[in-house]
């Protein structure tokens, strides 16, 4: 019998992923606000572009779950701001006010 590790490393890497995409666009947002979306997005293009390019399987596997979630984490910066606008998320009360335009009373 031959164990194979390779569900177990995808799990692991997507559990991960989500796990730490979450927290950081809680406080990314917070400190930065939707600034660096943008930069979520191109790095997840890089992970999903260098995914094409592996050799192995899992590596390619790997590289598109960390850049697929790369740019989720991108779009959900922006959904987080709509949370912290409508309450439901903290707002950072250093952060210039013209970030969070359009509040919500």
């Amino acid at each position: 019998m031959i164990l194979q590790w390779a569900g177990l490393v995808l799990a692991v890497t997507t559990v991960a992923t989500i796990g730490f995409g979450h927290v950081a666009v809680v406080k990314i947002n917070y400190r930065y606000g939707t600034k660096p979306a943008p930069c979520f997005f191109g790095l997840g293009l890089v992970f999903l572009f260098l995914s094409l390019w592996m050799s192995s399987n899992l590596a390619s596997a790997v590289l598109g779950i960390v850049g697929l979630t790369t740019l989720w984490d991108g779009l959900e910066l922006h959904r987080q701001e709509e949370r912290s606008r409508r309450g439901h998320a903290p707002t950072n009360p250093d952060r210039p006010a013209e970030s969070r335009r359009d509040s919500v009373a």
